[in-house]
């Protein structure tokens, strides 16, 4: 029997892969800027292999998210990663994305500051009270909400890439004496030149961190192949915008490689009511990415929908808004590092898991 595919619900859960996934790294154009740029023209090597990742590994995680739909002690990390490496990660990635809410709430209060002259405090303050909020309704509302902000994002993110290139078209001709000129740029791989590794770690870091909601999503779904198609048109959608904005990036990457917020001086170069517009964008990823990985960690602690899961949100919410008040950057530096390689590990076993099963089903 053949399948129902509702559009609307693979667009949305397309929509909601790729909020959970864009933050305020993404927004900024910071994490295309170091995984993807710097590596020159052999970047977009690197964004063809992320787009990839996303769609192997997020439609293998949605789909046996679906299949155990009604296996209430389903526990994804377990079932692809062993007992011992599972256990870790059942524990670790909780308290590993509340670190990256904490970053969230910091970079809300930086960007209000900045944008809007707010003090910090309040807009963390406000960022954590929406993230809140938004968890007190459980994870269907999340999904609804983000899954709107998603498509938003990313078409705003291609408008301003494909803004930036028409104004600069021969950018992308000169690319190679531009980087000599400018020299090294941080790199997600250090010193190394390996693009291939670095298109590689930046999915490795975003799929192990979402692996639980991807898995809760699937098992709502109403059909397997809704849970597929959304994880690979999200995957598709966002590392599009990737693409576009990593030219958009290099075509400018003399003005560009001092900025802190690139996709900033873009939106300028369009319009100057764009920058205003773009501080709005930002926030509305930053809360894209807090709300859903708040829902994980508070999950955690206690099932949706109980007492316990309910003081676990306000609790976590009031940690995340005191952490927020450490810089932002210092946060980035602290929280990132290394993850994306113990991601790689999570993306092998994945897959390792899909191979075994389909080789036992065609014997």
């Amino acid at each position: 029997m053949k399948e129902s595919v509702n559009w609307i619900t693979v667009l949305k859960y397309a929509g909601a892969f790729v909020a959970f996934m864009i933050g305020s790294g993404f927004a900024t154009g910071q994490e295309v800027m170091q995984f993807f740029t710097a590596y020159g023209i052999w970047s977009i090597g690197g964004v063809l292999i992320s787009m990839f990742l996303f769609a192997w590994s997020g439609s293998i995680v949605m789909k046996y998210g679906f299949e155990n739909r009604h296996d209430d002690d389903f526990n994804s990390f377990h079932y692809f990663c062993g007992r011992i490496l599972g256990t870790f990660l059942e524990y670790f990635i909780p308290v590993f994305l509340f670190a990256v809410v904490v970053v969230m709430i910091s970079g809300s209060g930086a960007t209000m500051h900045q944008y809007f002259g707010l003090p910090h405090y309040v807009g963390a303050g406000l960022m954590a009270i929406l993230v809140l909020v938004t968890n007190l309704f459980g994870l269907k509302r999340i999904v609804d909400i983000i899954g709107g902000l998603g498509p938003i994002t990313i078409l705003f993110t291609m408008l301003i890439a494909i803004g930036a290139l028409i104004n600069n078209p021969g950018g992308l001709a000169n690319v190679s004496q531009a980087m000599a000129r400018i020299g090294e740029l941080p790199r997600a791989t250090s010193s190394s030149n390996a693009w291939w590794l670095a298109g590689t770690l930046y999915v490795a870091y975003n799929v192990t961190g979402s692996i639980p909601f991807l898995t809760e999503m699937g098992k709502r779904a109403s059909s397997a192949k809704e849970a597929v198609l959304g994880a690979i048109l999200g995957a598709v959608a966002l590392m599009t915008s990737g693409l576009l904005l990593n030219l958009a990036l290099l075509s400018y990457i003399e003005d560009i490689a001092e900025l802190s917020i690139p996709n900033l001086h873009f939106a300028e170069i369009i319009s100057p009511a764009l920058g205003m517009v773009f501080s709005l964008i930002l926030l509305g990823e930053i809360f894209s990415t807090a709300a859903p990985m708040l829902w994980v960690s508070a999950d955690k602690i206690g099932k949706e929908g109980t007492k316990r899961n309910k003081i676990a949100i306000v609790v976590l919410s009031i940690f995340a808004f005191f952490g927020g008040q450490l810089p932002f950057g210092m946060l980035i530096g602290t929280v990132y590092p290394y993850t994306g390689y113990l991601g790689i590990i999570v993306l092998i076993t994945i897959t390792i898991k899909f191979l075994l099963d389909r080789k036992k089903a065609i014997n």
